[in-house]
């Protein structure tokens, strides 16, 4: 159990940072002269959504990378897992990019496949692909 702990806030933590920060730059740097948004509001509902959907993936895909994980060094597993998170974090910033340039937006039953559950089939060989590029030491 604590190992399966460690590796989801090793995920999520970046994943929310990451995330915040954008919503940050978005809405507080971007937004508030060029939309007239209520930037502290909306920045506050942003981190909600931020909260939630890191907690999706972190509970999701925690599984189905801690047993690939397993066998990593110490160093390389934080390493690989922190670009895990951001990598998520990543993703979703380009799916609502995406989505903003379209005229209709996803169905749920394809924002749901787009959203989740290409991150969590595809976690695992991302995590054995970062593996290459962490240098042991």
């Amino acid at each position: 159990m604590r190992q399966w702990v460690s590796v989801a806030l090793l995920i999520a933590l970046p994943c929310f940072l990451a995330l915040l920060a954008y919503d940050w730059v978005a809405v507080v740097v971007l937004g508030y002269r060029a939309y007239r948004l209520v930037p502290w509001h909306d920045l506050a509902q942003g981190m909600l959504q931020d909260l939630g959907l890191t907690t999706v993936y972190a509970v999701t895909v925690t599984p189905r990378v801690t047993k690939v994980v397993a066998d990593f060094p110490a160093k390389a597993r934080r390493l690989c897992l922190i670009m895990l998170g951001l990598g998520l974090a990543w993703y979703d910033v380009m799916c609502a990019w995406v989505t903003r340039l379209l005229d209709t937006p996803f169905d749920l039953g394809i924002g749901t496949v787009v959203l989740f559950v290409i991150p969590i089939v595809l976690a695992p060989w991302y995590v054995r692909w970062l593996k290459t590029k962490v240098l042991e030491t």
